[in-house]
């Protein structure tokens, strides 16, 4: 941890340019973290910033494009076998960030919390009895429906660019969501505005400078297109933070939990594409089992409101 808030604050003695305005994709020109110029990714269909080494995908969607990938097979069958499913692990892994944020918050119980990109509700489900007010917005319909339905979550349905809160507020987190957007950039500084002083901003994240990513290179399981749209290291993520008036207060890398048939599905399925064999596998009884793993290439980034 020390060793990591350490890299973090040198990377951020050097200079950093305004953001680019240009559209996300093969449009950009300018990186969203630096200024710097993309060049071409060693990584086929990946952009690449020389100068800070933020790298995006080199795609370009209207919004309606955008937001048809996040339908009910996304979360079905797309990218997640059954999210629903996974809620015992979800939520899990939920209670390990949530320890991390009564370390930061210490009165939590008081602290108005907003969630980017709430999906099924999950989290603000697990937290409302621990804080004053949890709400949240996703731009899936049928998520959104299942938070405000089946938990009785504050989930709104929507854009957070153009959506007003109303009030300025203590915590925002972005749980696995800002390597999905357009202009993560435009997120965390809207964030910054709706976030009191000392507020907080927890987001965690595939980290593409972890020693895995970089031995995996374009077969790191991270790297997918057009879903995941950009990916930071902790250097970035902190810069891209600290432009917008934050200070890094917790760097870590930690384990996620999964069932043991969602970890086939993806390995199988949609990464290389053996169907017969996952046909094989996701019936044996050990299928249904709950595992932690931690390759260190998931980051868990906080920064406070300056």
């Amino acid at each position: 941890m020390a060793r990591l808030l350490q890299q973090v604050r040198e990377s951020m003695d050097q200079n950093i340019n305004p953001p680019s305005t240009q559209p996300s994709g093969a449009e950009m020109i300018s990186c969203l973290v630096c200024g710097g110029r993309y060049e071409s990714s060693p990584i086929s269909g990946l952009l690449y910033c020389s100068s800070c080494g933020f790298t995006s995908a080199d795609v370009h969607m209207s919004d309606e494009e955008f937001h048809s990938l996040y339908g009910e097979d996304y979360f079905h069958g797309r990218e997640y076998l059954d999210y629903v499913a996974e809620e015992d692990s979800l939520r899990l892994n939920f209670k390990r960030r949530i320890s991390v944020l009564k370390s930061l918050v210490p009165d939590l119980s008081a602290a108005e919390l907003f969630e980017i990109g709430c999906a099924y509700g999950f989290f603000l489900d697990e937290m409302k009895s621990m804080v004053k007010q949890a709400s949240g917005i996703d731009i899936s319909a049928e998520a959104v429906r299942y938070a405000v339905d089946k938990l009785h979550a504050k989930a709104s349905l929507g854009d957070y660019l153009t959506f007003d809160i109303g009030r300025q507020v203590d915590v925002v987190t972005m749980w696995d969501t800002i390597e999905h957007l357009k202009r993560p950039d435009l997120f965390v500084q809207k964030a910054a505005g709706d976030l009191k002083v000392g507020g907080i901003l927890a987001i965690t994240t595939g980290d593409i400078g972890s020693l895995n990513a970089r031995l995996r290179g374009a077969a790191w399981r991270m790297i997918h297109p057009p879903t995941h749209m950009h990916y930071f290291s902790t250097a970035t993520l902190s810069k891209l933070l600290v432009r917008n008036g934050f200070q890094i207060v917790h760097v870590s890398h930690p384990g996620n939990s999964r069932r043991v048939r969602s970890i086939l599905f993806f390995l199988l399925m949609l990464k290389s594409k053996h169907p017969k064999l996952y046909g094989w596998l996701e019936k044996v009884p050990m299928a249904n089992a709950r595992v932690t793993l931690n390759l260190y290439d998931i980051m868990f980034v906080v920064g406070r409101k300056q």
